[in-house]
């Protein structure tokens, strides 16, 4: 009898000891364990902001969409539920538990494993919903670009975020978590702060089979606030009707604030395929692409102006008074150093030099002023600087050359000849086509220059303006209006005036100044290049375009400008623009 109470007693003590650690010990802990298995939070994605161009209308908005959300504990634990909803999905058991590895936030926390569901999906999973515990289908946002490829290179695409994304924007004060869509490129990453808003969530109230039983709470999304962009859709059609079926890029800017009012690159591709999980089809089409459809062409690539760098050269030239208005030159084909003319001008002169686009008369002028001062010239209108545009992907300043130049990159001294290939656009020298936009714009302006920018203005979600982008003004280029009255001048002859190579895009009623420019490249045919702007006397407008491999700008590049010159004085609407045809003739 007393082992007996010794052992009831040592019994009663272990289940009183066991009792207090549950009640005592770990009592909150086991209290908030049960809430959590009687209840749910179920996020509610805030509607990404909308992003409008200038005349109000939307380039990237948010659709409604049906998503399929999942527990995993509870699915994992009914294999024949599991079973039922990969059959109605038409994945499979390995895929669905991919996905629950990669998406799961926290412990019984419901999970994306389908977004953007059709109708007849949903139904079929409401009429199984006694079946498949844990499952239930929300409304959810989804991102949609109603035109498809048109302003791709300035919007960007949005994907999952990643571990790289996912810290930094965290440090931002971002609450974001795996399987969360973020801005990959352009504007969709350039704004991630602003577009993205802030999640809600509805808290609910389950049953043992996961099944919703009453909302407990619910806290709205705050969507993100809209961006209007400056630029204009309908010169963004003429631009990319213009280019198709060609490789290369054109930036259209207001030279009086900076503004970029169209910017294409072409090849392009549809964002909306990055928006849900990417089919094989479309990631092979794009990423083995050769000619990289995902690069800007317009800030990401630098290329030899050509041509289109002689207003440089002839601003350098008079500031530095190696030549005049006045001046002139014979060509015979042939210039210093036995660098040829693409043809034989005979008599030239400053402006003849300038819109029959005489490479002699270039070699002499860079000879005389020689390459750091042809350089120093080259930097005050921005050239191998960075732009300072509000686009991630503008990274490459271009190639500005001069003898500590060589000197630092090749341990070599700068020989005269490499002087003359300069002046003419070719050799070390390299720009982007938005930066070739900005320089035919600061010659519009006289030598007043403005930084170029995308965002226009942010709005409110209620559409209530937030915020106006102002224009900043930087430094201007040191030549006196009277140069550049000379350089427009011969500008304007380019367009206008007897053997100018510029005629395509002489319009009537319109005083347009261009300059045409061929590239020579190490392989294939030059790279045709084009910059204008209009009107002369008040400019509003300042184009830049390169084809690869084009030849001649004259014939490849020039129409794509004149088209978005028509659109934008009214001489055709947008969906009358035809993709234009090289042919051989010009510069």
């Amino acid at each position: 009898m007393k082992t007996l109470a010794i052992f009831c007693i040592v019994v009663f003590i272990i289940l009183l000891a066991r009792l207090w650690y549950l009640q005592i010990a770990i009592g909150k802990t086991l209290l908030v364990e049960s809430e959590t298995n009687r209840t749910r939070l179920v996020k509610v994605r805030a509607p990404r902001g909308m992003i409008l161009d200038r005349k109000g209308r939307v380039l990237a908005t948010s659709r409604p969409q049906f998503v399929v959300m999942a527990i995993p504990e509870t699915l994992q634990a009914n294999p024949r539920a599991m079973k039922i909803l990969c059959t109605t999905l038409g994945i499979t058991k390995d895929e669905l538990q991919a996905i629950f590895k990669r998406e799961r936030a926290a412990k019984l926390a419901p999970v994306r494993v389908a977004i953007d569901v059709p109708l007849d999906v949903v139904a079929k999973l409401m009429e199984r919903r006694p079946i498949l515990p844990g499952v239930s289908v929300e409304q959810d946002q989804l991102r949609s670009y109603p035109d498809g490829s048109l302003c791709v290179h300035v919007l960007g695409y949005i994907g999952e975020v990643n571990k790289e994304q996912l810290d930094a924007l965290r440090t931002k004060g971002m609450k974001l978590n795996p399987g969360d869509y973020v801005g990959k490129s352009g504007i969709e990453k350039q704004y991630e702060g602003i577009l993205h808003g802030v999640d809600g969530g509805r808290e609910i109230e389950v049953d043992a089979r996961g099944r919703t039983r009453r909302i407990l709470g619910v806290r709205e999304p705050i969507p993100g606030s809209t961006l209007v962009l400056t630029i204009d859709k309908d010169l963004q059609i003429a631009a990319a009707r213009a280019l198709e079926g060609k490789t290369g890029a054109v930036v259209a800017v207001d030279p009086r604030s900076g503004e970029v009012l169209a910017m294409v690159s072409k090849p392009d591709f549809d964002p909306n395929i990055f928006v849900k999980k990417v089919k094989k089809a479309d990631w092979d089409r794009i990423f083995l692409n050769k000619s990289n459809p995902l690069q800007n062409r317009a800030v990401a690539n630098k290329y030899p102006p050509g041509s289109t760098f002689k207003p440089i050269t002839a601003t350098a030239g008079l500031v530095n008074h190696v030549t005049s208005v006045n001046a002139h030159t014979y060509c015979s084909g042939v210039g210093l150093y036995r660098r040829r003319c693409w043809k034989r001008h005979g008599a030239v002169t400053f402006t003849t030099a300038m819109s029959q686009s005489c490479d002699v008369f270039f070699y002499q002028v860079g000879d005389r002023l020689g390459i750091n001062r042809l350089a120093k010239m080259a930097r005050a209108f921005g050239l191998g600087s960075l732009t300072g545009i509000d686009l991630p992907e503008a990274r490459k300043k271009g190639t500005v050359p001069d003898e500590a130049w060589k000197e630092e990159r090749y341990h070599e001294r700068w020989y005269p000849g490499e002087t003359v290939i300069c002046a003419i656009g070719q050799g070390y020298i390299e720009a982007t086509p938005l930066q070739m936009s900005l320089v035919s714009a600061t010659v519009a302006m006289s030598g007043k220059r403005y930084q170029p920018h995308m965002l226009r203005e942010i709005r409110t979600p209620n559409n209530k303006t937030d915020r106006k982008i102002g224009s900043i003004e930087l430094p201007s280029v040191p030549a006196s209006a009277e140069n550049f009255k000379d350089v427009k001048w011969g500008m304007r002859q380019t367009v206008a005036g007897p053997g100018g190579t510029g005629k395509v895009v002489n319009i009537e009623g319109v005083t347009v100044c261009g300059k045409t420019g061929s590239a020579e490249v190490t392989r294939g045919l030059p790279h045709a290049w084009f910059i204008c702007f209009a009107p002369m006397d008040n400019p509003e407008i300042a184009i830049a375009v390169i084809a690869e491999h084009g030849w001649h700008g004259a014939t490849a590049a020039a129409p794509v400008a004149r088209a978005i010159l028509d659109v934008y004085y009214g001489k055709k609407k947008p969906s009358e623009v035809k993709a234009s045809v090289a042919h051989t003739s010009g510069d």
